[in-house]
């Protein structure tokens, strides 16, 4: 699923950059000088992006739900494979491993609950929707410049909404990510119960892989882990959105104040 959005998005950008040309090409130099060419660009973009936001997203939402094989990054207990124990190695890396190891995998996964299914498709919808609400602003905001109406109460909302939206959706998609990712460990990964016929048990004396990764008592398979990993950035773009809703406030009551002066 992650390639098929990877690649829409790409040809979809492809399509974007073509088109601006296109229609930046026709406009003459008399109109480029009262409508801005960034301004006109951004806004073209921004809606389309927006658009192009709701398919993938919708698209994501759905598959995570329904589609037989589901695609999640999944915690697993720190491991690093070893050779096999009757594998000597003559001749190798120059370097060792001596610590850490694979904490997660990203994996594509049959039967998966629907528990997990749920918090995945949230993490989609709460992602695709911030970056929606921020499009949509940029796209407004670009309008409201080219109309001409220069600072507005409307603008400033906007503008707001974006910044609470990302503070708030850009930590929830991530604990919902984590959550659903978690979920998704446990049932892929956990063992209850298990039986060997050939493997030697625990009271044969310094087997040669007591301690490895194909420890007797272990079924070589990696564990499940809990993760719950949070890039607080979210917070940060938020901030700043909100300190420039603040910085419209001030200049829409600025223009109010000085309206009818020469």
């Amino acid at each position: 699923m992650g390639g098929i959005r990877i690649a829409i998005i790409a040809l979809a950008m492809a399509a974007i950059i073509i088109l601006a040309i296109v229609l930046l090409r026709r406009r003459s130099a008399a109109n480029a000088e009262s409508r801005p060419l960034v301004l006109v660009a951004g806004r073209l973009i921004a809606a389309l992006y927006a658009c192009l936001t709701l398919i993938v997203t919708a698209v994501a939402v759905v598959a995570t739900l329904t589609a037989e094989q589901v695609e999640a990054t999944i915690p697993v207990r720190e491991f690093w494979p070893e050779p096999y124990p009757w594998i000597t190695i003559l001749e190798g890396p120059s370097a060792q491993v001596t610590g850490g190891g694979f904490s997660s995998a990203e994996v594509f996964i049959t039967g998966l609950g629907m528990d997990a299914r749920a918090f995945l498709a949230a993490g989609h919808a709460v992602q695709g929707a911030s970056f929606i609400v921020i499009a949509v602003t940029i796209a407004l905001l670009c309008q409201r410049l080219l109309s001409g109406s220069g600072f507005t109460a409307a603008v400033t909302r906007a503008v707001s909404m974006s910044g609470l939206t990302v503070m708030i959706g850009g930590i929830a998609w991530q604990i919902f990510f984590a959550v659903g990712g978690n979920i998704a460990s446990t049932q892929a990964l956990f063992v209850s119960a298990w039986g060997s016929d050939d493997a030697p048990g625990p009271d044969v004396p310094e087997p040669k892989w007591d301690g490895t990764a194909y420890d007797p008592l272990h079924t070589g398979l990696p564990d499940p882990d809990f993760m719950l990993q949070l890039d607080f950035w979210p917070l940060l773009l938020g901030l700043a959105l909100a300190a420039v809703a603040f910085a419209f406030r001030r200049a829409e009551r600025l223009q109010d104040d000085t309206k009818g002066l020469v």
